[in-house]
């Protein structure tokens, strides 16, 4: 088989814009809501209602990434990057569910997990 030298290999890094942070915004039938921001630490906390009525709080740092107007903002963190240090999702109706919240709001991730 001969090689066509004429051939350039052209690769396109996709590259995704992700929204800042806002008050109130809804995604794939759910409805997210800031309860809370600590600018002292960044945490921020969101009431996500789902379109079941299901209600969860996400506890969170916001992860700091070039938005669609060019600058670099505050986001709402991406699906992979939930789990412990990083991002919680808190049922709500739980028996200690405001106490989670205020605990992470106050102290961020850095002073372990909640204990009651």
């Amino acid at each position: 088989m001969k090689e066509n030298r004429n051939l350039k290999e052209y690769t396109m890094k996709k590259r995704i814009l992700y929204n800042p942070l806002t008050d109130e915004f809804a995604t794939l039938g759910d409805k997210f809501e800031k309860i809370a921001h600590n600018k002292v630490n960044g945490m921020y906390c969101y009431k996500r209602t789902t379109s079941d009525g299901l209600t969860y709080y996400e506890v969170f740092k916001a992860p700091k990434r070039v938005c669609k107007d060019g600058g670099k903002h505050e986001c709402y963190p991406q699906t992979a990057e939930f789990g412990f240090g990083t991002a919680l999702c808190i049922r709500g109706g739980e028996k200690y569910t405001a106490d989670k919240i205020a605990f992470y709001m106050a102290n961020g991730f850095e002073a372990g997990r909640f204990r009651a």
